[in-house]
């Protein structure tokens, strides 16, 4: 009798589309708000401003640009916590998982199908530069999940990062708009989110030691050092979008430093 590739039944939810990345990365309730809040939310901002989106429409777009990013990224994940472990000299395991081949098969043509649908109700099916960029990150998934050097997976890091942020901002933006909106969308996303991460993933390689970056208001400060070529961003592109979610991180970064000192006891503002 043919031994069923879900042994477990944790294992349905790995199988679907987010599950995996919910249960692995994105740990309810502090991983998932700092996500929610460092990204997600600067994301809808982008669309809504550059994309000129009523919010309910581009909430509803930036989840189905979401979908379409993390159909793949999460093949990265499984890659990652499998083929990935081999090659790190500091390994993390973060799920007791030793997938089946029924069960890698299974996984990757849910997210297949996940892929094509939100990218057909997209309109960017059959575009170009969507697949493009979809191409730039599975070639970098690959490269970071087999390279065995770890001062070159800076550089995969990096630009996962990138693409983690600016991905699902762009099948919105791609039917018609100027490469100029596109940069935008990298340029904000490298300035407020993948440089601090950057700065973390060094820390947590043991190639950096910044303590300051524990520190409460450190990513108020960090914020606030990069306000003027953000400024400059939104003034040559004409673009409030940038500012706009820079002024967002500010708020965050605010409420967390107050929380810390008694001020604001509301929810749980995790630090980056």
């Amino acid at each position: 009798m043919p031994k069923p590739f879900v042994t477990r039944p944790s294992q349905l939810i790995w199988l679907l589309p987010f599950g995996y990345a919910f249960v692995s990365r994105y740990h309810w309730p502090r991983d998932f708000v700092v996500n929610a809040l460092t990204a997600w939310v600067p994301g809808v901002i982008l669309v809504a401003l550059l994309g000129d989106l009523g919010v309910g429409q581009a909430v509803l777009s930036y989840l189905l640009g979401y979908a379409a990013f993390i159909s793949v990224y999460e093949v990265g994940y499984l890659a990652n916590d499998t083929i990935g472990l081999r090659h790190d000299p500091t390994p993390r395991r973060r799920v007791d998982l030793v997938p089946s081949t029924g069960f890698t098969l299974a996984f990757v043509a849910l997210r297949g199908a996940a892929l094509l649908t939100s990218a057909a109700v997209l309109g960017v099916a059959t575009s170009t530069m969507f697949w493009a960029a979809i191409g730039a990150l599975i070639a970098t998934l690959i490269a970071h999940n087999t390279l065995r050097t770890v001062e070159i997976k800076f550089y995969t890091f990096l630009q996962l990062s990138l693409l983690r942020f600016s991905l699902p901002v762009l099948p919105v933006l791609i039917p018609g708009a100027e490469a100029s909106t596109i940069l935008t969308v990298f340029a904000t996303g490298l300035l407020l989110f993948t440089l601090p991460r950057f700065l973390t993933y060094l820390d947590a390689k043991g190639r950096l030691r910044l303590p300051e970056r524990k520190a409460r208001d450190y990513h108020l400060k960090a914020h606030i050092a990069v306000v003027p070529l953000v400024t400059l961003l939104s003034v040559l592109t004409g673009q409030p979008a940038p500012m706009v979610c820079l002024a967002w991180g500010v708020l965050v970064q605010c409420a967390y430093v107050a929380r810390g000192a008694g001020w604001w006891r509301a929810g749980d503002v995790a630090r980056p």
